[in-house]
């Protein structure tokens, strides 16, 4: 398997770099991180949701962690970077959808045929069109795939599958897969409205009625300085999501049915578009309110004179869910209560460490990850420092402290130089470095790392492997069971799942990877050829 190959090469071509004289690894402080845990995930913070009083004391907690540290503050606002946001609901309201044809109209039912989330950018928007299969809705003609070829979509509304073809590598079919940049693509081709609907692969792992339990929540997004969402695309109707038979009904009459295209995908295709038969009239509207949810950002000053104006930044995001449905707070103290303790505990070591890094380091929490990673967009889109400047980002997300573990994974480690780097620094921490186990679940586009990637900053992010000191235990048993029974729920609880053990080996492996690339003489930099290098660093 190519991954493995390249895992193969990566570490051996890190150990034999590996240098000997590095000094040792600092102790890392158990307690402390505890303490940071505890206060985080109790329920006096109320879940930590994005703009909730129980946010900002989290917030506040952290930006006096950086002071008593002696952090140099970064933010806009001392340790603040106030993100605004702008939070949609529907207020009563509901879309709409109508199909219209030759032999009249077809009325679809929000929640029963159709879901949809409340439009940020305008409180109300409508919009009528004919329709255009346009199969994916993919444009990548390099990776044998151009959904938009010999298709006319200007002033049309495109009905584009939910996913992407088998054949697409998991990580680029990922980028190319996501709503952002199919919601860009259908835009660059004129395109005013979008309609995605499920293939009976995702219908099995995530069927319309689990949608549909979501069809009141509201929407968020950023807000720039001409008060626009970050994530708009001016012109284009807000998406709606079929369920299938009524998707089954855009392509009566058409040249081909729904289920013949869902025949082609089992096949391994990539079916063609084609138009269909049908206009469709679609409205929206929602109630808006703005909010302000700041991230913390804190540097440690470099010592080079020639590097300390390049930083390696951390990231850990700050929120949560707040409630669920019953009500219960979900504290989240894996995630990510944890992550925020290991990027405090780090920042100490290299502060008490005496020898201060070459290059600066710049600490983030961020917030509105679980809102779709937009605290961390909002801070990549609008750094107080240059772009440029930012030459690598480590993040911390949910690192599963769970037992004393013998390896570490590196999500990001064959995209660049930060892989080999990590490597090193798991031989320095007497662990090993471990390809991702989960490929299908394309981790590396879906954290805090990735707004950094799409600024074309290299980014790794570590979570504990699976291998157990502790010969007894099952790493991936005990993984998979915290998967089913605490992620994203309210027994995600600062109680004895969470492993002092393990942070102290995690962030004394964090600080190993931030020491080598903070104190080396070259910047990290984007494997060559390396899709994401390419699309993001020109």
């Amino acid at each position: 398997m190519r991954v493995n190959a390249l895992f193969g090469a990566l570490i051996a071509g890190a150990l034999v770099a590996c240098a000997t004289t590095q000094l040792p690894l600092p102790p890392a402080d158990a307690e402390n991180m505890r303490r940071h845990i505890d206060y985080l995930a109790a329920d006096d913070l109320a879940g930590r949701e994005t703009g909730t009083p129980g946010y900002r004391a989290a917030a506040d907690y952290v930006a006096g962690q950086f002071a008593e540290l002696g952090l140099q503050p970064a933010g806009s606002d001392g340790y603040l970077q106030p993100v605004p946001f702008r939070r949609a609901s529907w207020d009563k309201r509901e879309p709409t959808m109508v199909l219209q044809g030759r032999d009249g109209d077809i009325t679809f039912r929000f929640g029963e045929d159709f879901v949809a989330s409340p439009p940020t950018a305008s409180e109300k928007t409508a919009v009528a069109a004919g329709l255009v299969f346009v199969g994916f809705g993919i444009e990548a003609p390099a990776h044998g795939i151009d959904d938009y070829a010999n298709l006319d979509v200007d002033g049309k509304i495109v009905v584009m599958l939910h996913g992407r073809p088998d054949f697409l590598p998991s990580e680029v079919g990922a980028h190319y897969a996501s709503g952002r940049t199919k919601r860009m693509t259908a835009a660059r081709h004129g395109a005013v409205g979008y309609i995605t609907l499920n293939t009976p692969e995702r219908q099995q792992r995530w069927p319309f009625a689990r949608a549909v339990k979501h069809m009141r929540d509201d929407s968020f997004d950023w807000l720039g300085a001409d008060s626009q969402p970050g994530n708009a695309i001016p012109g284009l109707h807000p998406g709606i999501y079929l369920d299938m038979p009524a998707g089954r009904q855009l392509f009566m009459g058409a040249e081909r049915s729904l289920d013949t295209i869902y025949t082609e995908i089992a096949n391994g295709l990539a079916p063609r578009g084609f138009a269909l038969p049908y206009r469709a009239a679609l409205t929206s509207g929602a109630s808006h309110e703005k909010i302000l949810s700041p991230n913390v950002v804190a540097v440690l000053p470099g010592s080079d004179p020639e590097l300390r104006d390049e930083y390696v930044v951390f990231s850990a995001h700050l929120d949560h869910l707040g409630r669920d449905a019953e009500g219960r707070i979900v504290n989240g103290a894996q995630d990510n209560a944890a992550g925020i303790a290991i990027m405090l505990e780090t920042a100490r070591l290299f502060i008490e460490s005496g020898r201060p890094p070459r290059r600066s380091l710049m600490f983030v929490a961020v917030t509105a990850e679980e809102k779709g990673l937009l605290g961390s967009d909002y801070f990549a889109q609008h750094p107080p420092v240059p772009t440029g400047a930012m030459v690598a980002n480590i993040n911390l997300d949910m690192p599963m402290l769970l037992y004393p573990f013998r390896d570490i994974i590196a999500f990001g480690a064959e995209h660049s130089s930060l892989g080999q780097t990590a490597a090193r620094a798991a031989a320095r921490a007497n662990l090993r470095l471990s390809p991702d186990p989960m490929p299908e679940q394309v981790i590396f586009v879906r954290s805090d790392h990735y707004s950094f990637v799409r600024r074309g900053v290299p980014a790794i992010y570590l979570i504990t492997g699976r291998d157990s000191l502790d010969s007894s235990i099952d790493g991936t048993a005990m993984q998979n069971q915290f998967f089913q029974e605490r992620y994203h729920r309210h027994t995600d609880e600062a109680d004895g799942q969470v492993n002092y053990v393990a942070a102290e080996q995690f962030a004394r492996v964090n600080y190993a990877i931030a020491r080598e690339v903070a104190d080396a003489d070259r910047k990290p930099s984007w494997n060559a050829g390396d899709f994401f290098g390419d699309l993001f660093a020109r």
